[in-house]
């Protein structure tokens, strides 16, 4: 029957009225026809037809739904929903856990690698990353040395700035006790580069960017604040950095974290072409000009670069090959995939959620069809049975996903509070508007599946009435549906359970990495001259010597020394060069590979718990007579001296050097670990006296070895390494006052840090695979023990007719196993496919390792079984007697 206009946009009562009023008038105009009234009733009842059906039909004929409907079910469906608590709190529950989970995640990844950065146009900014050629570096290189800082200056068409700059460390003083912090020295044209300018004061000049320059400096807001209380007056007055007079000229904004958090302090970096070298010292960003693409500037970078070998021949520099990256790129290298592969796991997540509260949503239906049944024979369409069950999965969606909100906001403080410190752009993680815009249209998400599944089996008046009885067990499409979602769930939790076994199996071989030292109970720390008061080697050296023999007094310390670069620094490979080796010739086009050179004090392989190969060590005798040796390590030895005995052998700093200086080597030490303990290929050291490094008036070139004026302590004792660090505060000020101390901390500290990111995705992965487990097995356990409720009556024949409980419990297993199995064999597949997505995150494990794969499916289908096996040990023992009654 086709509903009348008239009949549309009307509130449920004033339909009411409406149908009323015109069957009223019907059975009238009947009358005056000459009808009795019982016929006339009759007549204009059978003329309108079901009354309810045509109030439905009216409903559905708005597209909008009327208010008025929409509060009438809502109320319904929360009434119904409060009948079933627990049925509604382990919905609600589960839901809330995976929309919270997915929305912290989603923020962090976010904030973190979508959210851009705080400059101008920042999709043009641009890293210089590079490939070398000839090292087999495919990319990663981005150092770049001054002479290929002017080349592109003069002849980059495709980038309309560009800057370098090169981070470290000095100490502050005047207005408080001496502190070290870091600083970024920069060339004047950063601030175009990055399009950003200083929330107080300004950014410097071209002028103040060139040797001879008065000394200015820019400080960040948190220094600003912690050191002089965010006194405006700053700019304009001096600061003593290293012991040089420096003029304040600004303030940056608190966003500002270039080129990384923690930088307090900026300053003109001064680059001259007369003095351009070969040193690849510095890091290149430029900003793409308008209309050129990245591609084009690779391009243009890698020819530029090339050109530079005819000027400077024998540089390598035609081996280089421009990777330059966007700078949110450069920013979070490999963080990107992990932080994918997270929200990818939460993602899986919350299809296992939603698999587990779509059975219940299928064996709540089950146990309705009579409600659906009658609603349907009392006139209710299609669109009013959607309405009953979009109503109530709309309310546990909504009670889900505002309680997902909440965790979501602890989860998201846990997760800065305790995330890695090498994780980019931590700081800046939190809850914002895309936040709650992805948690709104995730829980609209779930809420219409959820209500939708019920719906894609079909609602019929007769098989309902049909399959309605007590004694129902559910047709073969709702047993399919089921079984359906409960291997989903199993092949889903299969691949989170792979998934966070590899990167267990793979941070457990990190943590056996032997880094080449023994970290336990070492205490490390840095200290930084300054030039002003310390000009030469000799006072850098005596001060050193000075100190260490102090803290060489102190009771409980069994060895110390000194290290321009410790392993697992902040500043990764610290300095280097390749080497010439005596008699040897340099063959031309080929370039060595680089050593990463310390320059160290006596005794140091005794205080980091080195072990010697061959040889000896470097003493005190050898600082003092300024003795020309140096000890390498094993992977130098590989480098250069392949199946021969290096000891006696003498090499120099620059592979092109054939006069020397040279230098003898008199001992091999073992490999150590340098930047992360995941290194395959461990880096090429070599050791050399400190007093024989270059001096702090010359900046390393790497020619003479590393500048010794910033050293790293190293302090073993007896006792536990921190406490030291109070004695060896006051032994450094009874050598000199104004000298600070900064990164305190145990060796032991840097190798748990080295590891920390592994272990941060390792728990989060794990946590998110232990969740999927419980929840299918969960699922899977709700599922058997309502079919088995429903198959009572069949279960109590077959033991009235003589049936074992154990063969009656067996079949139960069998069935639920069989599910669980095919779940299993899928998720395995899947497993292997998407294994491939984690192997960069994996060390020294095959993302295909049978080991981890067997141990999950092994895990999984056990549990599995278990929870089939509960509800069929309680079927089996039910009496034949009750169960018949109960049929």
């Amino acid at each position: 029957m086709k509903v009348p206009r008239w009949l549309r946009w009307r509130s449920d009562a004033e339909l009411r009225e409406e149908i009323q009023a015109h069957l009223e008038m019907e059975i009238q105009a009947n009358l005056d026809r000459g009808f009795s009234p019982e016929q006339a009733r009759a007549a204009a009842q059978r003329r309108f037809g079901n009354a309810t059906r045509v109030r439905e039909r009216a409903r559905e004929a708005d597209p909008f739904f009327s208010l008025e409907i929409v509060l009438k079910e809502a109320r319904y469906a929360l009434r119904s929903l409060l009948r079933v608590p627990g049925f509604t709190l382990a919905a609600s529950a589960t839901l809330a856990l995976a929309i919270g989970a997915s929305t912290a995640i989603f923020t962090v990844t976010y904030r973190v690698l979508l959210n851009p950065l705080p400059y101008s146009e920042s999709a043009r900014i641009l890293v210089l990353d590079f490939g070398n050629t000839a090292a087999n570096l495919p990319s990663g290189f981005r150092s770049i040395s001054s002479q290929q800082y002017f080349q592109y200056l003069d002849g980059a068409r495709t980038l309309s700035s560009l800057a370098v700059y090169q981070p470290g460390d000095l100490t502050i003083s005047g207005r408080g006790a001496p502190e070290r912090i870091r600083v970024s020295r920069v060339t004047p044209s950063l601030g175009s580069v990055l399009g950003v300018r200083p929330a107080v004061g300004r950014w410097f000049t071209e002028d103040e960017g060139v040797p001879g320059a008065r000394p200015v400096a820019i400080l960040s807001d948190a220094l600003w604040i912690s050191r002089y209380g965010g006194d405006r007056t700053i700019v304009g007055q001096s600061v003593d950095l290293d012991g040089v007079p420096a003029e304040v000229v600004g303030v940056m904004p608190r966003s500002h974290a270039f080129p990384e958090p923690g930088t307090d302090v900026w300053v003109p970096l001064a680059l001259t072409r007369a003095t351009a070298s070969p040193g690849y010292s510095f890091t290149g960003v430029a900003r793409l000009r308008d209309g050129a693409t990245i591609q084009g500037a690779r391009v243009e970078l890698t020819r530029l670069t090339n050109d530079l070998e005819a000027a400077y021949p024998g540089n390598g520099y035609r081996a280089f090959v421009s990777t330059a990256l966007t700078l949110i790129e450069g920013t979070v290298g490999r963080v990107s995939t992990m932080l994918w592969i997270l929200l990818a796991s939460v993602g899986l997540l919350w299809l296992v959620a939603c698999a587990n509260v779509g059975n219940l949503f299928l064996v709540r239906t089950e146990a309705r069809q009579r409600e659906v049944a009658v609603r349907r024979a009392l006139g209710a369409g299609r669109g009013g049975v959607a309405r009953l069950f979009l109503a109530e999965s709309a309310l546990l969606s909504i009670v889900g996903g505002a309680a997902g909100l909440a965790l979501a906001a602890t989860a998201t403080r846990l997760l800065v509070a305790f995330g890695p410190a090498s994780l980019p752009r931590l700081e800046n993680v939190r809850l914002d508007a895309v936040s709650l815009m992805f948690a709104g249209a995730l829980t609209a998400v779930t809420g219409l599946a959820l209500g939708v599944l019920p719906l894609l089996r079909g609602v019929w008046i007769a098989p309902l009435l049909q399959e309605g009885g007590r004694a129902n067990t559910g047709s073969r499409r709702s047993h399919r549906t089921r079984h359906a979602l409960m291997g989903s769930q199993v092949a889903l939790a299969l691949v989170l359970l792979v998934a966070s076994g590899l990167l267990v199996r793979s941070f457990l071989r990190l943590l056996a990495v032997d880094p080449g030292f023994d970290p336990g109970s070492t205490l490390t720390l840095q200290v930084g001259l300054p030039p002003a008061q310390y000009p030469d080697r000799e006072r850098v050296v005596a001060f050193h010597h000075a100190v260490l023999d102090r803290i060489a007094a102190l009771p409980g310390v069994t060895a110390t020394s000194v290290s321009t670069c410790l392993p697992l620094s902040s500043r990764g490979f610290c300095s280097g060069n390749t080497l010439a080796v005596e008699g040897r010739p340099r063959q031309p086009g080929r370039i060595p590979r680089a050593v990463a050179q310390r320059a160290v004090a006596g005794g140091y392989f005794e205080a980091m718990g080195m072990r010697l190969v061959r040889g000896r060590g470097l003493d005190r005798a050898d600082v003092d007579r300024r003795e020309p040796v140096v000890v390498v390590d094993e992977a130098m030895v590989d480098a250069y001296f392949p199946g021969e005995d290096p000891i006696g052998r003498r090499i120099a700093f620059g592979y092109q050097s054939s006069n020397g200086p040279w230098r003898t080597i008199v001992g091999v030490v073992e490999n150590t670990v340098t930047i992360g303990l995941a290194e395959l290929n461990p880096i090429a050291k070599l050791y050399l006296p400190m007093s024989t490094s270059s001096s702090p008036d010359r900046p390393a070139s790497g020619l003479l070895g590393p500048d010794i004026s910033v050293m790293s302590y190293v302090v073993r004792s007896s006792t536990p390494p921190l406490g030291l660090a109070a004695a060896v505060r006051r032994t450094i000020d009874e050598v000199d006052a104004t000298v600070a101390m900064a990164r305190i901390e145990t060796l032991q500290d840097a190798v748990n840090r080295a590891a920390e990111q592994a272990a941060f995705t390792t728990v989060l992965l794990a946590l998110a695979a232990g969740v999927a487990l419980l929840l299918g097995v969960v699922g899977i356990y709700g599922v058997v023990s309502y079919v088995v409720s429903q198959r009572t009556g069949e279960i109590g024949v077959r033991l009235a007719l003589g049936a074992e409980p154990g063969n009656v419990a067996a079949m139960i297993v069998r069935q639920g196993g069989v599910v669980a199995l095919g779940g299993v064999l899928a998720g395995l597949a899947a497993a292997l496919v998407g294994g491939r997505l984690i192997a960069s995150l994996l060390y020294d494990v095959s993302p295909r390792d049978p080991a981890v794969f067997a141990a999950a499916a092994v895990t999984l289908f056990g549990v599995a079984v278990l929870a089939c096996w509960l509800p069929a040990r309680r079927a089996a023992r039910v009496s034949p007697v009750q169960a018949l009654r109960a049929d």
